[in-house]
């Protein structure tokens, strides 16, 4: 997998993408979890995603896709479901590994776009989503939408860590109660 994710991306992007992909596995596994903290039993989707996963991880990107395919042809019809959107991501990824720009870069802005609709247009998982499309764009030779597409995860970005140092100050302010501050004469 390191491997294939040097010669389809370089050394610097290489780690975040089996970081995203991690990641997005990760978020499912957790998001599943029933009160008691068990794991339902898994439905033929995402089986087939896990199927995929597991390829992907061993080098056959190939087959990788076309479980994810499968499993995207059961659920795309339900665009809230999260799977929708890891599968559309991994695959993005996938293609890009194996050196197909357009359909890598087709999953990844379908996956944007339901991203943008389910989490909001400033949402910080997007970020992920913009890294990645501003290096297949870049790879496809279209720098402008590169371009478009980083300045908008920096934009992103910049207000999360905006927004985060905001509530870390009030919650300061209001841990801190109130102060006592000496009063004297001027006369």
């Amino acid at each position: 997998l390191a491997q294939a994710l040097l010669r389809g991306f370089g050394s610097s992007n290489a780690a975040f993408l089996v970081g995203l992909l991690q990641h997005q596995s990760r978020k499912l596994r957790f998001e599943g979890t029933d009160s008691s903290g068990r794991m339902p039993p898994k439905s033929k989707a995402e089986v087939l995603s896990d199927l995929g996963m597991a390829c992907f991880k061993k080098g056959d990107t190939a087959k990788g896709i076309g479980f994810f395919e499968q499993s995207l042809k059961l659920v795309e019809e339900d665009t809230s479901n999260p799977l929708v959107v890891t599968l559309l991501l991994n695959m993005g990824v996938a293609h890009t590994v194996q050196g197909d720009m357009a359909a890598s870069l087709q999953s990844l802005e379908r996956a944007l776009r339901l991203q943008e609709r389910e989490l909001g247009a400033e949402h910080v998982d997007l970020i992920g989503t913009l890294q990645n499309l501003t290096v297949v764009s870049s790879k496809l030779g279209e720098t402008e939408k590169a371009v478009k597409y980083m300045q908008r995860a920096g934009e992103i970005e910049s207000g999360a860590k905006l927004r985060a140092k905001v509530q870390q100050l009030e919650a300061e302010k209001a841990q801190e109660g109130p102060r006592i501050t000496e009063v004297t004469d001027a006369a």
